[in-house]
């Protein structure tokens, strides 16, 4: 008796199969790097100027009735930025887990703190009382230069966090795809660091 060879199956795997999608360019993140960098780069500057102020003015750089440096203000606001840091965080989290009541709660919380470091920093802002065109002007420019270039930072971070957000709102950044709210976060924990730097050079130094 004869035994039928079994056919060989050849159509399974496509000879030519189709190549892979290439993996798309990650353009938000890349460009949110390079905001960063940016803004580096301006601070690195105005802290450049403002020691070397400082340096050249000597014991004297804050003078009597010239304008006040508070530290309580300060360091109240650099909690609450610490705590949006970990509420961003949770951001990532969220959409990381395909949890979208807990990244838009997360994000409102951020939010929420974000509104209440402006109001800090306006309450601090009238405390300092400096003069801009007054006798002590460098000392005044400079301090508002560097910490209004953090606030306009938040700003931007608060504004970038509120738009990626409404588009996974609309259904277009899931757990696979986030790179729009990673970039946020991102920046978000740049502007947290940015004070921070600020906090530990102007308010608490002095």
């Amino acid at each position: 008796m004869s035994v039928v060879a079994p056919a060989v199956v050849t159509d399974v795997i496509p000879a030519d199969a189709p190549a892979a999608d290439p993996a798309r360019p990650r353009l938000v993140l890349i460009g949110t790097a390079l905001t960063i960098v940016a803004f580096a780069m301006v601070f690195t500057g105005l802290f450049a100027t403002y020691f070397l102020q400082r340096a050249e003015f000597g014991p004297g750089w804050i003078p009597d009735g010239a304008g006040t440096i508070p530290l309580s203000p300060a360091s109240v606001m650099l909690v609450t930025l610490a705590m949006s840091a970990i509420t961003v965080q949770w951001v990532k989290w969220a959409i990381a887990n395909d949890d979208r009541l807990n990244t838009y709660l997360s994000a409102g919380f951020t939010l929420v703190l974000a509104v209440a470091f402006l109001n800090q920093a306006s309450f601090l802002y009238t405390a300092m009382g400096w003069e801009v065109g007054g006798e002590h002007a460098v000392q005044a420019v400079l301090i508002y230069a560097i910490t209004g270039a953090q606030i306009l930072m938040l700003v931007a971070a608060m504004v970038f966090l509120v738009l990626m957000s409404l588009r996974a709102l609309a259904g277009q950044y899931t757990a696979r795809d986030h790179e729009g709210l990673t970039a946020a976060v991102l920046f978000w924990h740049a502007a947290v660091v940015a004070y921070a730097v600020i906090w530990a050079a102007i308010y608490n130094v002095k």
